[in-house]
């Protein structure tokens, strides 16, 4: 079965933009509910497809993306609203997306402000995510009604790729968070109690190693992907309130 691939969202309607970024195996499609929530809030909102993601092949994510292409593709989105002569608001990142959320907030003090939601960034165990992975290349395989030796050979190449490329993520949380105090605009954390990825202490040690104003939200049984499991609701309470400050 073809799987229709997942694309870049934008939604243009005002100056006052918010970018959005997607996590790991995810894609714009993370956002999509709290986009229209923002579009009705009269935000234009801008969330770019990552390299190596949305396609039907899961090796992409290990062959095509990487943390220096992630990085390229959030610089470009940055560009992207500035070449639509608007500006950037605020940049959001769902867990991948929060390391280069928190990367934008240290390179481009002009932007207003940002967040993290299911951040990584002081979570050094990647356990669950490299169980993810594997599972979400065996639902696209059987998506894709590739034969038993097709995915077999894929997980051995998972088994070969993934962990170099949990490591280079790794490494990326380090050298962000070693810049966090060059960040003077406020930070939106996110988290919930019940991540199944990363355990929510990662966002108090965050919250607590910043040196600017926090809006830190724990959400009560929510799991790792905030923006679309029983937290969303609130979650698009406490974003806009906190996107109201930035005016």
């Amino acid at each position: 079965m073809a799987i229709v691939p997942p694309e870049t969202l934008f939604i243009n309607q005002n100056s006052q933009t918010i970018i959005l970024l997607h996590s790991y195996t995810g894609s714009p499609n993370d956002f999509r509910a709290v986009m229209r929530r923002l579009k009705q809030a009269q935000f234009s909102v801008y969330a770019p497809l990552f390299s190596g993601h949305g396609t039907n092949n899961p090796l992409d994510i290990l062959n095509k993306g990487s943390v220096t292409a992630w990085w390229n593709d959030t610089q470009k989105a940055i560009e992207f609203v500035q070449q639509q002569n608007k500006k950037v608001t605020a940049i959001f990142g769902l867990s991948l997306g929060s390391i280069f959320a928190l990367k934008a907030l240290e390179t481009y003090p002009q932007i207003k402000g940002g967040g993290v939601l299911g951040s990584p960034l002081f979570s050094q165990d990647f356990t669950n995510v490299r169980a993810g992975f594997f599972e979400y290349a065996r639902k696209i395989d059987q998506l894709q009604q590739i034969s038993i030796a097709q995915q077999a050979q894929h997980q051995r190449t998972i088994e070969r790729l993934l962990g170099p490329a949990l490591d280079s993520i790794s490494q990326a949380t380090l050298e962000v968070g070693q810049q966090l105090a060059k960040i003077k605009q406020p930070v939106f954390i996110g988290h919930g109690t019940k991540d199944e990825m990363v355990n929510y202490q990662a966002a108090q040690q965050l919250q607590s190693h910043l040196t600017t104003e926090t809006d830190f939200h724990l959400y009560q049984d929510a799991g790792h992907v905030i923006t679309v499991n029983s937290a969303r609701p609130q979650l698009e309470k406490d974003l806009l309130k906190f996107l109201e400050q930035l005016k």
